[in-house]
C-alpha cells in the first residue's frame, strides 16, 4: 500500500466534501509524516500516515467548532471508525493502569493528555498497547511520552496499596473502587490544566459508583469507558507510561530486598521468590513487596 497515495486520496476526498459544503481549500503541501491544507479562512487541516497504513486527520487547528466536528466526522466515516461524536473530540485524556494482576510491585495508574496531531505523531513512532510490546520498549515509550506530553501518574507501592485495599474491603468495596479513585485523581490533575474534549478509560467495571469516581475530577467533561480502549492512542500512551512506572517500581523493590521479583500473579517462581523474601527479611516483609490479599499469599504460607 502506498502511504503517500493514500494521504493524497484522503486529502482530495476531504477537500471535495468541503467544496460541496461551500468551503474552499488550498492545495495540500507536505509536512513531516503527512500533508496539510487550509480549509478556507477557518484554519489548517493535517493528515498523517500511520504505520498500519491508516490515515489520521487532525482538525484541531480549525477555529470554527461546528466545522471542526464536521471534518472529524468525515474522517471517522472514511476510516470506518465509531460514529459516536464524543470520541472525535480533542484534546483527549486517556487513562490506563499496570500492576493490577501482578502479585509483586506497585499498582500504577497513568493519564495522558493529547491533541490529535500529537496522537498521530505518537502512533507513527510505535506507541500502542503496552501489553503488545516487550518490557524494554514499553519502558522507552513510557519515558518518551512523559517527556513530551502532559501526564499524571498515581503510584501505590505495596505497603500503601495493602493499607488502602484493606480500608476499602472493610467497607464492602473492592479493587475496582481503588482503581477508580486513582484514575479519577490522575484524570483530575490533567483536566485542571486546560480544556478537554473527552476522557477515555479502558473499562474495568460496569458499576455505577465507579463512573461517579471517574468523573469526580473532571466535571462537565464526557468520560467514555470502553473495552479495548488501548486501541485509542491516548489510552495506549497511558498504558505505556503506567507499564514503564510499574517495571521501574518492581526493579526497585527487587533491589531493596535482594530477590528478583517476577511479574505475574501466582506462578511457582512467584511463590519461591516470596518465600525467599520472608527467609531473608521476616514474615512482615512480604507486605512491603506484594499485594497480600492475592490467593498467592496462601500458597506462600503453606510452605
Amino acid at each position: 500500500m502506498n502511504g503517500d497515495g493514500d494521504l493524497e486520496a484522503r486529502a482530495d476526498g476531504l477537500r471535495g466534501r468541503l467544496a460541496d459544503r461551500g468551503v474552499s481549500s488550498s492545495e495540500p503541501r507536505p509536512i513531516q509524516h503527512g500533508l496539510q491544507f487550509r480549509a478556507g479562512d477557518a484554519g489548517v487541516v493535517r493528515l498523517y500516515a500511520r504505520r498500519d497504513g491508516s490515515v489520521t486527520v487532525d482538525a484541531s487547528q480549525v477555529r470554527d467548532p461546528a466545522l471542526r466536528l464536521w471534518i472529524q466526522g468525515c474522517a471517522a466515516d472514511a476510516a470506518g471508525e465509531s460514529a459516536e461524536p464524543v470520541l472525535r473530540l480533542w484534546p483527549q485524556i486517556g487513562a490506563d493502569e499496570s500492576g493490577k494482576g501482578d502479585y509483586f510491585g506497585p499498582l500504577v495508574v497513568a493519564a495522558v493528555r493529547l491533541e490529535e496531531f500529537e496522537a498521530a505523531g505518537l502512533a507513527a513512532r510505535g506507541v500502542r498497547d503496552s501489553k503488545t510490546v516487550p518490557d524494554d520498549e514499553a519502558a522507552r515509550l513510557g519515558s518518551m511520552i512523559e517527556e513530551e506530553c502532559p501526564t499524571a501518574v498515581e503510584v501505590l507501592d505495596p505497603a500503601l496499596y495493602n493499607e488502602r485495599y484493606a480500608a476499602l474491603a472493610s467497607r464492602g468495596r473492592n479493587l475496582n473502587d481503588l482503581l477508580a479513585e486513582l484514575h479519577g485523581a490522575a484524570i483530575g490533575r490533567l483536566a485542571g490544566d486546560g480544556p478537554v474534549g473527552v476522557v477515555i478509560v479502558d473499562q474495568f467495571s460496569a458499576a455505577a459508583r465507579i463512573d461517579v469516581l471517574l468523573t469526580a475530577g473532571c466535571p462537565g467533561v464526557p468520560v467514555v469507558t470502553e473495552c479495548g480502549a488501548e486501541g485509542r492512542v491516548a489510552v495506549a500512551a497511558a498504558s505505556c507510561v503506567a507499564r514503564a512506572r510499574f517495571l521501574a517500581g518492581l526493579a526497585g523493590l527487587s533491589d531493596a530486598v535482594g530477590v528478583r521479583l517476577p511479574k505475574g500473579g501466582s506462578s511457582p517462581a512467584i511463590v519461591r521468590a516470596a518465600r525467599a523474601v520472608i527467609e531473608r527479611h521476616g514474615e512482615e516483609s512480604l507486605g512491603r513487596v506484594a499485594k497480600v490479599h492475592f490467593r498467592t499469599t496462601g500458597l506462600v504460607r503453606k510452605g
